[in-house]
């Protein structure tokens, strides 16, 4: 972009004691030093903006869109591009310390994220009215009038709601993918076109946020109380977490028609006693699920915004590949560079499960060598402290961004991941894991305490690293919420428990390696076949309960309906254990007010 007349260079100092002259040329201004306030302080007070003013010699205003806490909104017409945009200027009365840097990052931070269902915000130019940010023009009306528009004509039907929670749940699912929040997120700042939908001005309210000072008790600041979540309305501070309650509270909206109450909770009372116009009866239970959990008052219990699913009638399916499943990040694959030539550090292996040393899970080993030793010694070059480990296990080697795991006569074997067999080698990709003894490695591509790791070891913290289902605690808040959905929603509920069940049952509880195996692939497969049967959009809730135990959490189906899946899922899966285990289940019925803990148990 050509440098414009009045634009700050890097490493020059801004000339502060002139003022700028009204009707200034100012198309862009380069980033890298604060906006420059004292610039236009003592300036006498331009007349108003209106239909007919000319802003910076460039953008015609046509009319005003509307007025909001820190600015107005323009429709205008520039002139050098010849397209019609959108002017928020910000008021010098509405500015507060710190708004500088704010529109400085909300210019950075939207040009980061491309997407339709996200406004784009193509400029930041200073004006005798204030900072002006140069918008997409968007054609149509806030959601909260279309909202008032449909309560007139007897509300959404489902497909309508389908379509606009999809466009902002992929909105805020691209905002958030690039580590940014909304802050605001609200119907009023919501655009619906003929199109599709658009949230408009994310950045400014959570830059609000981050910048103030905030205290237990003090204000909300920087977004609307009515759409925060309890923990922001408590102690402030804009998150994800929040955006997530913000978004499902807006949907909350279309079909209640009427503003929440600030820290209104609409997980108190049965569903039906407050809505207007029953949108859900057109929905799946799993679609209707989802805005119960993003209205969690625990922000680690509301699902990610990129995991929301709608159905979508054009494309008439349901298949589980499109189940958004948690799944841990082995970090972005090698380029081409690196598995032509071996890069130390480049991969290393993370430790997701040891039966005997649960300390060492989340553990990474750096792979900073083509050839290493892997073993219990100390003298190993990677040294596994699991007791089924023997001393030294076996021998990695390179070969063009693949490592071999060769078996040096281990007394527990080493394992591939498809099939129960010992293997004296085992080839291991990006992403891939393999067993060692009762200890699994998966390799990766990010470093010790990198954000990769850090997700990584979250993610084992909730989920258990054979299975790659819930660990007993948060399986038991997951079906507690289950629960509670199946009473808010009326909604049916059983759970269906599993167990892998061997001739050694009598003898000990420690499962065997081959049980082991045998009871990843089962707990993998089962969770699948569930998920198929019933249709799902969302995950089922699944989690070990036991050494070769775990349970499914079923919404919808009457206990007659889970006993003919349960039938049909045991009947394929058990074609896939060897022949000395059997795969067992029982069915338990939810019951209003009843914990999980006597469900699993």
């Amino acid at each position: 972009m050509p440098e414009a007349r009045g634009a700050v260079k890097r490493g020059a100092a801004p000339n502060r004691s002139r003022p700028i002259p009204h009707g200034l040329v100012a198309v862009s201004v380069q980033m890298d030093e604060p906006w420059p306030r004292s610039s236009v302080v003592n300036k006498p007070a331009p007349a108003p903006i209106t239909s007919g003013t000319v802003v910076n010699d460039r953008y015609d205003i046509r009319q005003s869109l509307g007025k909001g806490g820190m600015g107005e909104v323009f429709l205008a017409f520039d002139r050098s591009t010849q397209q019609s945009v959108a002017l928020k200027v910000v008021r010098e009365e509405s500015r507060m310390p710190g708004d500088d840097e704010a529109l400085r990052q909300e210019l950075l931070l939207a040009r980061q994220v491309s997407h339709p269902n996200v406004c784009r915000v193509h400029d930041l130019a200073p004006s005798p009215w204030g900072p002006v940010l140069v918008m997409e023009e968007i054609r149509g009306q806030t959601l909260h009038t279309h909202i008032r528009k449909r309560k007139a004509q007897g509300g959404y039907t489902a497909d309508e709601f389908r379509k606009i929670a999809t466009e902002v749940c992929a909105g805020l699912a691209a905002i958030h993918a690039q580590g940014l929040v909304h802050g605001d997120l609200k119907p009023g700042n919501v655009m619906v076109t003929e199109g599709r939908a658009v949230i408009l001005d994310f950045g400014f309210a959570q830059e609000r946020a981050r910048a103030s000072a905030r205290r237990p008790g003090a204000p909300p600041d920087g977004g609307t109380p009515n759409y925060m979540s309890p923990e922001r309305l408590r102690s402030g501070g804009a998150s994800a977490e929040d955006d997530v309650y913000a978004m499902a509270l807006t949907l909350w909206e279309m079909w209640t028609c009427r503003v929440p109450e600030p820290g209104y909770k609409p997980r108190v009372k049965p569903m039906k006693q407050q809505i207007m116009f029953d949108v859900p009866s057109g929905l799946s239970n799993d679609e209707v699920r989802q805005i119960f959990r993003g209205l969690n008052e625990d922000p680690n219990q509301r699902p990610q915004a990129r995991h929301f699913r709608f159905f979508n009638p054009s494309q008439l399916t349901t298949s589980p590949i499109q189940l958004p499943r948690e799944r841990l990040d082995p970090g972005p694959p090698l380029g081409r560079a690196q598995t032509s030539t071996f890069t130390p550090g480049a991969q290393a292996l993370l430790c997701t499960y040891a039966t005997n040393a649960p300390e060492m899970v989340g553990t990474l080993m750096v792979l900073d060598k083509p050839s290493l030793t892997i073993g219990r010694r100390s003298d190993q070059d990677l040294t596994v402290p699991e007791a089924t480990v023997s001393g030294t296990h076996a021998i990695l080697r390179w070969q063009s961004g693949s490592w071999q795991i060769e078996d040096l006569g281990s007394t527990n074997g080493s394992y591939a991941d498809h099939n129960y067999e010992r293997k004296n080698q085992v080839s291991l990709m990006h992403g891939g894991e393999a067993q060692v003894g009762e200890c699994r490695l998966k390799l990766v591509s990010f470093g010790p305490d990198s954000a990769g790791h850090k997700k990584a070891r979250q993610y084992l913290a909730k989920r258990d690293g054979l299975t790659g289902l819930y660990v007993r605690d948060q399986v038991m808040k997951a079906i507690d919420e289950d629960g509670l959905f199946s009473d808010w929603g009326e909604v049916p509920m059983q759970v269906a428990r599993y167990e892998l069940r061997g001739p050694n049952r009598q003898v000990s509880e420690r499962p065997t390696i081959l049980e082991m195996l045998a009871l990843r692939r089962a707990a993998q497969r089962i969770v699948e076949l569930t998920e198929m049967l019933l249709l799902c959009l969302t995950p089922a809730v699944a989690g070990r309960t036991g050494p070769l135990s775990f349970v499914v959490s079923m919404l919808g189906p009457t206990v007659e309906e889970a006993r003919h899946v349960v039938e049909q899922v045991v009947s394929q899966v058990q074609g896939m254990l060897p022949d000395t285990l059997e795969l067992g289940a029982t069915i338990v019925k939810g019951e209003p007010g009843r914990p999980a803990r006597t469900l699993l148990d």
